[in-house]
């Protein structure tokens, strides 16, 4: 054999084991296997939408790949936990999810099959939104302590509007009468919109809902009596906190965060932290955030397991007591 044919044989002998390595690289990139699908249980249109939209676009670009946006609505978010659940743990099946349907959902629910600690692998925290304690113009209450006396002196003065039953806000208000002895009533809606729109047209006394859906407090038709969390929120700088007003237990906010199925590698987990790190710190993106609420608040795997974690260690004896009904 010359030595042309041995350098031919060499190199198709040594093909298998050079696209055996470039196969095995590939499976360690978030974009492994083709397409990646980030699914949300919010519909189109909305903040939750808008957020997806924006990280799909930039995570085109990142990974070099498509990723589709798979609105898989309903239940709360549970249809789309049980899809990405059920998906393989490949990194291609990504959760764009939010703290309603990672831990109160599975406290008030007896309907959810998945559990938020075990069937699923934390990827990040993305951004956190405060929620608004607000009264229509016509309510005679500058502030919350004349908020919670007028409701004092009328049941159906003592009436809160809020997006959803069993949610966050629900529960803000349960809290904020147990702890001013003041009979508040939630009244759920089906999402913010409606809400806000009955609250302008004072067929509800107050409401608690996201902040970024109370900007009529600007033009005088909302007065915004206080917000949630351990810092002013920017949309609403002259509005105080909870804790400001004495009310420490209302210092965490709502969040969205990216999961995966369980038992995704965590090599496939770790290439995604640059990946966000970069998205995240893009001005454009921080920009358009803000706009609709939501202040970029980056966090580790490590992180949002504890967020959720010490999310449903708080909230869990709060549902309890206040004895909502569950499904």
């Amino acid at each position: 054999m010359n030595a042309m044919k041995r350098r031919c044989l060499m190199t198709l002998l040594a093909l298998p084991v050079v696209l055996a390595a470039a196969g095995s690289s590939s499976a360690q990139s978030p974009s492994a296997t083709g397409p990646v699908k980030l699914v949300v249980g919010f519909p189109p249109g909305g903040a939750g939408d808008a957020l997806a939209r924006l990280l799909a676009d930039k995570l085109k670009s990142e990974l070099g790949t498509t990723v589709i946006v798979d609105n898989r609505v309903g239940a709360g978010g549970q249809i789309a936990a049980e899809v990405v659940k059920g998906a393989p743990a490949d990194g291609t099946t990504v959760f764009l999810t939010n703290s309603h349907t990672m831990v109160m959902l599975p406290l008030t629910s007896r309907s959810v099959r998945f559990d938020p600690l075990k069937d699923f692998a934390p990827v990040g925290r993305l951004i956190t939104f405060p929620q608004g304690i607000a009264v229509h113009s016509s309510v005679p209450a500058a502030d919350l302590a004349k908020w919670l006396e007028f409701a004092r002196t009328d049941a159906k003065n003592a009436n809160y509007g809020v997006p959803a039953p069993g949610s966050i806000p629900h529960f803000i208000g349960y809290q904020l009468g147990v702890r001013s002895n003041v009979p508040l009533s939630p009244v759920p809606y089906k999402g913010s919109a409606p809400l806000v729109q009955d609250l302008l047209g004072a067929q509800v006394t107050a409401g608690i809902t996201p902040a970024s859906d109370l900007q009529q407090h600007h033009g005088g038709k909302l007065r915004v009596l206080a917000v949630n969390g351990t810092r002013r929120y920017a949309g609403l700088p002259n509005v105080p906190t909870l804790k400001e007003l004495g009310y420490a237990e209302f210092d965490t906010l709502e969040w969205a965060g990216l999961l995966m199925p369980a038992n995704t590698p965590r090599a496939v987990i770790d290439k995604w932290q640059p990946i966000l790190a970069r998205i995240l710190g893009m001005p454009d993106v921080k920009e358009r955030l803000a706009k609709i609420g939501m202040a970029v608040e980056p966090g580790s795997p490590e992180l949002l397991h504890k967020l959720i974690a010490d999310d449903l260690a708080k909230w869990a004896p709060v549902i309890k007591a206040s004895g909502f009904k569950v499904d």
